[in-house]
């Protein structure tokens, strides 16, 4: 991974307090998917949204895990019951095959480089079950003025159409539709669908719900 672009901290530690996540999570799709015993593994939780949630429907077995120390100093402070744990970069929880489910909320965005979203998935891949369930939410490439400007102005900067800098001092993507579908080519879809969401700034916009099933053994026989 690009640490110093992957791994924003810095900005995710100084804005803590003060951004709220408010993506829609599938409650339906995911008990149907994940036993209430499975173990399941938040990447990215930041304030442990995600987390209250699940433990809410009675996941008991969840894990959050994010980059951002005052992200999960927030969240244990609301909710102290909750496992919410500080992952320092380079590190990676969980033996091989030890998670029956990942959910990432709104993190392939705050991993700009396609090298690093690759690493992750594989990682991913690696502490997943064969069977287990991923879960993402995130943004496509929107078609409104204001987001066409910016992935234009950084898109020679960056190599990379969709991604771009917000002037708080962050570096975000908003993703193709082919590029996603060849990240997440080692799973299988389960199920997918287009939303319309709100951003952490407030902002309308386009994303996607996705839920993946790794495959028993490699998809291309080898």
């Amino acid at each position: 991974m690009n640490d110093a672009l992957d791994n924003q901290i810095a900005y995710w530690d100084r804005v803590a307090e003060e951004k709220n996540f408010t993506l829609p999570f599938n409650k339906a799709t995911f008990r149907r998917l994940v036993a209430l015993d499975g173990r399941v593994l938040d990447f990215g939780c930041g304030y442990g949204r995600t987390c209250e949630i699940l433990d809410r429907l009675g996941y008991k077995k969840t894990t959050g895990l994010d980059i951002a120390e005052k992200m999960i100093d927030r969240g244990l402070k609301t909710n102290p019951h909750l496992d919410l744990r500080v992952l320092n970069p380079g590190q990676w929880p969980g033996h091989p095959e030890s998670f029956d489910a990942v959910v990432l909320f709104a993190v392939l965005t705050c991993i700009p480089t396609s090298t690093g979203q690759k690493v992750l998935v594989a990682q991913i891949d690696q502490i997943m079950r064969p069977g287990g369930i991923l879960y993402i939410s995130d943004f496509w490439l929107q078609e409104d003025d204001r987001n066409l400007e910016r992935y234009h102005k950084f898109e020679q900067q960056y190599d990379t159409y969709g991604v771009f800098e917000l002037s708080e001092g962050v570096v975000l993507r908003h993703h193709d539709r082919a590029w996603v579908r060849s990240l997440l080519s080692r799973f299988d879809t389960v199920a997918q669908e287009d939303i319309d969401v709100t951003t952490m700034n407030g902002h309308r916009s386009q994303g996607f719900q996705y839920f993946g099933r790794k495959v028993q053994g490699d998809k291309d026989g080898r």
